[in-house]
This record gives C-alpha cells, sequence and structure tokens, in this order.
C-alpha cells in the first residue's frame, strides 16, 4: 500500500503529488517559454509605385526574336522592422497589397495580392517590399493599349504575421482615390479583383536587386 500525504484537506498517494508536482513545473515552464516568445513590429514608412519596362537579357544558344517591351507596374513599401528574436531576423512577414485603377467606363476597381517573405533581417532597421501589376491587367480593364502609372489611383499595403507585435498596418497609403482618410482597401463597395498584385518572383524581374528585397516563402500550393 502507498504512504498518503495531506493535501488540501484530503489524503492523496505519493505517486498521484508527484504528478501533480510534475503537472505544476510543466506549466509554470511553458508560461515562461510563451512569455519569451519573440516579438516583432514592423512598419510601413511609405508605399509607392512607378512603371518597369521589362527587362532584357542576353542568353547564349537561342536565337533573338523580336519582343515589344511593355511597362509593369512595381509597388515599393519602406518598412521599419525591429525584434526580440536574439538572431535579429523576423521569420514570417506576410504583404497584402492594394491598388485602384479606373475601368474602361471610369469605374474604380481594386486589385489585390499577397506576397509572403521570410527570414526578414532587422540589422539596419528597415526593409523594403515589391510587389507587380502586370502590363495585360492593366489593358484588360482599363481599354488602354499601352497603360502605364497614369492608370492608378492608389496604392496601399497591410503587414501581418506571426509575432507581429502591432498587428497590421496601414499607414503606407499613397495618392488615394479618395480622401486619405477612408480605409478603401479595407472597406469597399466597388468591384475587387484577387491575385493581380504578384510578387517579383513571378514575373520577369525574379533575378533583378535579389539583395534588396527579402526571399520571399515558397508558395504551400
Amino acid at each position: 500500500m502507498p504512504s498518503l500525504c495531506w493535501q488540501e484537506d484530503q489524503y492523496l498517494p505519493d505517486y498521484a503529488m508527484k504528478t501533480i508536482t510534475i503537472i505544476t513545473l510543466g506549466l509554470a515552464l511553458a508560461a515562461g517559454l510563451h512569455a519569451a516568445e519573440p516579438a516583432h513590429r514592423a512598419k510601413i514608412l511609405n508605399i509607392e509605385g512607378q512603371a518597369q519596362k521589362t527587362p532584357q537579357f542576353q542568353v547564349n544558344g537561342p536565337q533573338g526574336k523580336a519582343v515589344k517591351l511593355r511597362e509593369w507596374i512595381e509597388i515599393e513599401a519602406e518598412v521599419e522592422v525591429e525584434t526580440t528574436d536574439p538572431s535579429g531576423f523576423i521569420p514570417e512577414l506576410e504583404a497584402s497589397w492594394f491598388a485602384v485603377i479606373l475601368d474602361r467606363n471610369k469605374k474604380p476597381v481594386r486589385l489585390l495580392g499577397k506576397t509572403v517573405f521570410k527570414n526578414v533581417s532587422t540589422s539596419e532597421k528597415k526593409v523594403f517590399l515589391s510587389a507587380y501589376i502586370e502590363p495585360e491587367t492593366l489593358e484588360r480593364i482599363t481599354g488602354d493599349p499601352r497603360p502605364g502609372e497614369r492608370e492608378i489611383e492608389g496604392y496601399a499595403v497591410t503587414l501581418s504575421g506571426p509575432g507581429i507585435a502591432e498587428g497590421k498596418h496601414a499607414e503606407g497609403l499613397a495618392m488615394a482615390s479618395d480622401k486619405e482618410e477612408s480605409k478603401w482597401w479595407a472597406e469597399w463597395k466597388h468591384e475587387s479583383l484577387d491575385g493581380l498584385i504578384i510578387p517579383k518572383s513571378k514575373t520577369p524581374f525574379a533575378a533583378l536587386w535579389t539583395d534588396r528585397y527579402p526571399t520571399e516563402m515558397a508558395s504551400k500550393d
């Protein structure tokens, strides 16, 4: 028969007391680990767009072909970053991109897209993030055979991700088609088209400026 110990006005066997002690220590340890989880901060300082012509590359082997260079819209956000992680990196940062253009009937259309970046370094206290709108997207919606930067009425971006202390942000709004105080990127009553703002890795610019932007996380599709 196991010996008995006194616990809260009732008798419990030794093995029960040991189990309670182990559980208590485990919960305390878990709480300590949870409290020590790294926290990250990402604050948008600026967002802007500019036209970029399709890049040309010289390659050996294939015969050259005549091409008509077109203009893409490159959206770039400047972001202030901090972390309590000893590594100095934010493991994952998701950017949700928004843009407003006018269709061929001069009605506003909101374009959306997402890019997830990994291992974002905070050593410089600032990073740049980018995304793109294809020339075909602009031409199809606007009806302009030679669309460009003039087609864009406004840009916005929000940031989120595991451990991001301040949650989502929207300070990067620029050139809003309505009042800048209105959160058109979050509250929209007109047409929206998702997936039409694409990551750099899905464009001809993928091999360019690799040290300027964080690496994109592989798609889970």
